[in-house]
């Protein structure tokens, strides 16, 4: 997948300290609810937490998949279809549901309508009649546990007015913005810019540019809708996203909260 970026786990020190570090960085905004880990127990009695896997495709190479189910009983899954729609995610929501008897399923009262079984900390896709696939492709129908972001602190971003944020490596950085007033831009280095956030030019569904000047630099943040991988964890982001900063270029995951 295109963009692929090392967003790393210490990000929740971001603004604190580099990882591995101990020099701290200069005090700023938080921005770190995109990285804050967030797993499935194993042990766990409730499936509350993310989960990918790959799954069967019948006419490409398989459907990259991840469904985070979160504690108010929502759900938000991502689809990549594999060399089709040039890697953009198809992106589905809704309501789940524990339904237990002598196993513990999760129901989707989204568009896709799947049901799950929940053991050992995993998913398992069940057929059309609820059953278990067995097989020679049942290992393709399970989902594993990945690490991601926390939904409460996406909430509060979002409550704040914040409507988009990223985050990425190399060196560290996070960003901010609230399309109706400023984005704010900052690395773990202590650079940080603020701006008004100006109109993208383009605008469409799958590429948003915002550009802006100041006195000292100019500023450009691309948006694309291209999912976008977390090499440190797998954990996959509806957006792509990049800065161009001075002579430097920054690359990262993002996704809007609203």
């Amino acid at each position: 997948m295109v963009y692929r970026t090392f967003i790393f786990t210490c990000i929740l020190g971001i603004l604190l300290t580099a990882c591995g570090g101990n020099k701290p960085a200069p005090a700023a905004a938080d921005s770190s609810a995109l990285l804050t880990p967030a797993q499935p127990d194993a042990g766990a009695h409730t499936p509350n937490g993310s989960y990918q896997g790959t799954l069967p495709c019948a006419d490409c190479p398989g459907i990259d998949y991840q469904i985070s189910l979160y504690d108010n009983n929502r759900y938000k899954a991502l689809m990549v279809y594999r060399d089709r729609n040039q890697n953009r995610p198809m992106v589905d929501t809704g309501t789940w549901k524990i339904e237990q008897d002598s196993m513990v399923r999760i129901t989707l009262s989204g568009p896709s309508k799947q049901t799950f079984l929940f053991e050992d900390g995993r998913l398992y896709q069940l057929n059309e009649h609820g059953q278990r696939i067995t097989g020679a492709l049942a290992d393709n129908y399970i989902l594993r546990p990945v690490t991601g972001g926390d939904p409460a602190r996406l909430q509060q971003k979002a409550a704040e007015g914040i409507d988009f944020m990223a985050a990425g490596i190399h060196p560290a950085w996070s960003l901010e913005m609230d399309r109706q007033k400023t984005i704010f831009f900052q690395t773990v280095q202590g650079d940080s810019i603020r701006v008004p956030a100006p109109r993208p030019h383009p605008d469409t569904d799958t590429l948003r540019v915002y550009t802006a000047k100041t006195e000292k630099a100019e500023f450009i943040l691309t948006i694309r809708n291209s999912a976008c991988i977390d090499d440190a964890n797998g954990f996959m982001r509806p957006y792509a996203v990049e800065v161009q900063l001075k002579d430097s270029t920054y690359k990262g995951c993002g996704e809007y909260l609203k």
